[in-house]
């Protein structure tokens, strides 16, 4: 598929919305923050939960969960933004808007200095309010009688975000027993990338032209023209890949969904176009898919993702077996929440066509990542029956799994047992 080509297409996908999508323009175009990816702050508490069948109650919570909105990753998108910027200013090459620009980077990085990669305070309030939902709607869970395990990645982030979650939990019952940490022998269910998955003939074909549409929509954008007068100044931007300077001002103006405190959350989008952010938003798609193999015909990465559902499931067991209430609580990042939503196949994070212009009819970035993104499972039981039943939550959402159940959204343990432990076992009889 050459350049042309992607580029007919994408016109064609601007001129119609199929009305089998998943996400359509016009939701988007209500809530231009979902075009902001994975950088979408944390819905909140926009979904209602079903009362469990009479006589159960819930006393388990697994979760899985990302750490909450957080300031880049890396100030070096800010360093190459300002350090092009200056250059056309010394050389008398930038435009009014450019001067403009270059005085807001400049107020946003001073904000962002030293704080690469730490959570904002919004992500520390995302992860209380997630909390303080999950202790008003199964209270027993976290009960006096109560035991709460938390585990995190290293990532200061995740640490914080963790923290935040527990302090929320021990505000509401300063009793309860929470014991946790960051222990780096956890990571084989945290934060596994590293156990092989069996490869299937031809997948690197698609990962290669999965990354070329991709590239080819980014190079679509290109709004430096409004900022720099000299095209010669942005040749050698990022090693000579002008196209990123677009891409740099993307993620830096998405990211100020994470600081609202700052109040500049349009200052920088303001530049795009919605059709230039939606262009993003659907190159990004195409990429987040390609690692965990969301993909028809791609080695299937999510698989890694069942370690972690059996350690969600055997810790579950314990606690049933032991009669006891509480939570298993993980926090660690986006490339693990994706790769377990795909391995529970919930509704929404299945099988994708390889059709990569139209992904968003079949994947949502912002519904499956957002910050603070999180999978719970929670248990219910019934005195005097052996029937355990489970829900499953992603970002507090009731979803589907393709397990038949007579009580939806709820469903047998016995039954959700026999779907995902042959699968689990079959992973672990193939991996290195």
């Amino acid at each position: 598929m050459n350049k042309r080509t992607v580029l007919a297409c994408l016109s064609v996908l601007f001129a119609c919305t199929s009305t089998f999508a998943q996400v359509t323009k016009k939701e988007l175009w209500a809530d231009i923050d979902k075009l902001g990816s994975n950088y979408y702050s944390y819905p909140g508490a926009k979904y209602s939960q079903t009362p469990p069948p009479e006589g159960y109650e819930a006393f388990y919570i697994s979760h899985f969960g990302r750490h909450g909105s957080r300031y880049l990753t890396s100030n070096s998108f800010y360093h190459r933004a300002i350090g092009l910027l200056e250059k056309a200013d010394s050389a008398d090459a930038l435009t009014h808007k450019g001067k403009v620009l270059l005085r807001d980077l400049r107020t946003a990085y001073a904000d962002a200095e030293n704080k690469a990669g730490e959570l904002s305070a919004l992500g520390g309030r995302e992860h209380e309010g997630i909390a303080g939902r999950a202790f008003e709607r199964y209270p027993k869970v976290f009960d006096n009688k109560a035991k709460v395990i938390t585990r995190s990645t290293s990532s200061h982030r995740c640490i914080e975000s963790m923290e935040h979650f527990v302090g929320e939990l021990k505000r509401r019952n300063p009793s309860l027993d929470v014991e946790g940490g960051y222990h780096p022998e956890d990571k084989w269910y945290m934060s596994n990338l590293s156990d092989s998955v069996s490869v299937v003939p031809g997948s690197d074909a698609i990962r290669d032209r999965a990354r070329y549409v991709r590239d080819s929509l980014r190079l679509t954008i290109d709004i430096s023209g409004k900022f720099i007068k000299d095209r010669s100044l942005i040749l050698d931007y990022n090693g000579g890949n002008p196209a990123k300077f677009s891409e740099d001002l993307y993620d830096i103006a998405e990211d100020m969904q994470c600081i609202p405190e700052l109040k500049m959350k349009r200052t920088f989008r303001k530049y795009f176009t919605k059709n230039q952010l939606y262009t993003i938003f659907l190159s990004n798609s195409i990429s987040w898919l390609i690692t965990p193999g969301y993909y028809s015909g791609m080695t299937p990465g999510y698989k890694r993702g069942y370690l972690t559902i059996k350690h969600m499931l055997d810790k579950a067991q314990e606690a049933i077996d032991s009669e006891e209430n509480g939570a298993f609580l993980r926090f660690s990042h986006d490339g693990y929440v994706i790769q377990i939503a795909r391995a529970f196949e919930f509704d929404g994070c299945r099988e994708v066509p390889a059709d990569f212009l139209n992904v968003c009819n079949y994947f949502s970035l912002f519904q499956v990542i957002p910050m603070a993104s999180n999978i719970q499972m929670v248990f219910f039981r019934k005195p005097g029956n052996d029937d355990i039943l489970v829900k499953f939550l992603l970002q507090e959402e009731e979803k589907h799994i393709p397990v038949e159940t007579d009580i939806w959204p709820f469903y047998h343990l016995k039954d959700v047992k026999d779907y995902y432990n042959p699968r689990i076992e079959s992973f672990l009889k193939t991996r290195n």
